[in-house]
């Protein structure tokens, strides 16, 4: 399963405006458009009906489409800042 730095779980809860309890957070799916394959993300958000539902290590809930769950299944999602400021959320393998 996906996991999450704190770091990555601070800009959740601060995207979101949510932490543990409440219903929405960060949702993340799979396109495959034309053989184009990406990540999507959706804040704040609902869950789907098969969505697996992790919980970051701040308590905000992200929610996985069962796609995006299989591909990012052995990766660490993560967050830098670039030199604008702004944060850029970044997928890493697990070591």
């Amino acid at each position: 399963m996906l996991d999450i730095t704190h770091a990555a779980g601070v800009v959740i809860a601060g995207l979101t405006g949510r932490t543990s309890g409440n219903d929405g957070g960060l949702r993340i799916g799979w396109s495959d458009r034309d053989g184009v394959q990406a990540i999507t993300l959706a804040v704040p958000a609902p869950p789907a009906a098969h969505d697996a539902v992790l919980t970051a290590p701040t308590g905000s809930r992200v929610f996985m489409a069962p796609d995006a769950a299989l591909h990012l299944r052995d990766k660490l999602l993560d967050v830098r800042m670039d030199i604008d400021g702004r944060f850029r959320f970044a997928i890493n393998r697990r070591h």
